[in-house]
């Protein structure tokens, strides 16, 4: 499922939820594995690695071009995904702390079991529990489905093979015989319990939690799989996967991270010392727009305004979970014969978002793309 999507290319920091997924792990006193399902509308499928550094491990995470992590696993052995479907009500106690960036990830490079994990969600706050749970498994074989109800964190831990989300009924009848907890046999309910629709399956995945191995279905459903070891992928350095393309990746010289799959990566950029005030007074009015529900048809390219128009209400909604804007400082810029492209750091009360405007040579936006959203850290200093 996806936590975290770009509501028609325009601000948004926790967006709407997909349809489900399928989650399970399977074990003994020998072995642990985790398994998942990917369902969602987007194609664009990555892998990407995070080294180890001061105060965090390093990780594995899966999940698309937005740089979002949807699960992912770390050298404790220690792994994640998430289920999505329906609303729960879901309200903050005032001693949770805010996180920067994805909660999961952040918690998945500071633990190492399901009990650290745990821990760290009564004490941070994960917006994501309104809309879906996550389970986290271990090493151990221990697994927690963590979530909301009423209002609440809820927490349901079991220590043996157990799974949940899009193929529930599926799923519970081939884990009923309590199968031996073998990659073939987790693959055979992974096919079972493939999406279509809308939201269709767009990878499958297996981690054995013990010994950092990787099994990938770029295209469910097919035999052909990818196996990769953690440990030996993070001794490269960070780098990434294109799921799509991976098997051709695989021997050449890794690819280096993206923009959006780099840890605190906002950091990076800097105000230029040409502001350029007109077009930040520009910007900041289109925002103001979006967020009061007055966005204008003139201000858009009409290939753009289609797109935008129908969505005006829930793109209002969504900024507006942002907070006031502050203020708006120019990143980066490229110009070109036909368009310009200005990159802005965005400073909200509640987020800090990189965005990027397109405008053609008569100043109508041709575009806006959100490249990083981070949430602030609101008590003290963040959750490393």
């Amino acid at each position: 499922m996806h936590l975290r999507s770009v509501a028609l290319a325009l601000l948004v920091l926790t967006g709407s939820p997909g349809r489900a997924c399928t989650i399970f792990v399977l074990t003994d006193a020998k072995r642990a594995l985790f398994f998942n399902n990917e369902d969602w509308s987007n194609p664009a499928t990555r892998l990407w690695f995070v080294p180890a550094g001061t105060d965090y491990l390093g990780c594995a995470y899966l999940g698309f071009d937005d740089g979002w992590a949807q699960g992912g696993l770390n050298s404790a052995g220690l792994a994640f995904d998430w289920v999505a479907g329906g609303m729960e009500k879901w309200e903050r106690e005032p001693a949770m702390k805010s996180v920067r960036g994805n909660p999961a990830q952040r918690m998945l490079e500071t633990c190492t079991t399901v009990d650290e994990a745990i821990t760290f969600f009564r004490a941070c706050w994960e917006p994501g529990f309104a809309r879906g749970r996550i389970m986290v498994a271990d090493r151990s074989g221990a697994s927690a489905i963590i979530g909301a109800a009423a209002g609440r964190l809820k927490v349901e831990r079991a220590n043996d093979s157990r799974g949940f989300g899009y193929g529930w009924d599926t799923l519970a009848r081939r884990l009923a015989p309590r199968p031996e907890p073998t990659v073939s046999n987790g693959v055979a309910i992974l096919n079972a319990c493939l999406q279509s629709g809308a939201t269709p399956t767009r990878y499958s995945n297996a981690f054995d939690l013990k010994t950092g191995g990787i099994v990938l279905f770029p295209s469910p459903g097919r035999d052909e799989s990818v196996s990769l070891d953690l440990m030996a992928e993070l001794a490269k350095g960070g780098h990434a996967y294109d799921l799509a393309t991976i098997r051709d990746q695989i021997g050449q010289r890794p690819i280096p991270l993206q923009q959006n799959q780099v840890r605190f990566y906002l950091d990076k950029f800097k105000p230029l010392a040409e502001q350029e005030p007109a077009i930040a007074q520009r910007v900041t009015r289109l925002i103001r727009d979006a967020a009061d529900g007055t966005m204008r048809a003139q201000d858009y390219v009409p290939e753009f305004w289609v797109r935008i128009h129908p969505a005006q209400k829930q793109v209002q909604a969504e900024m507006q979970q942002l907070g006031e804007l502050g203020a708006a400082f120019l990143v980066g810029r490229n110009d070109d014969a036909v368009r310009r492209s200005y990159l802005y750091l965005l400073d909200f009360k509640q987020a800090r978002v990189l965005q990027r405007y397109t405008f053609d040579l008569k100043d109508a936006v041709i575009s806006i793309a959100t490249e990083g959203a981070e949430l602030k850290h609101d008590r003290g200093a963040p959750v490393k």
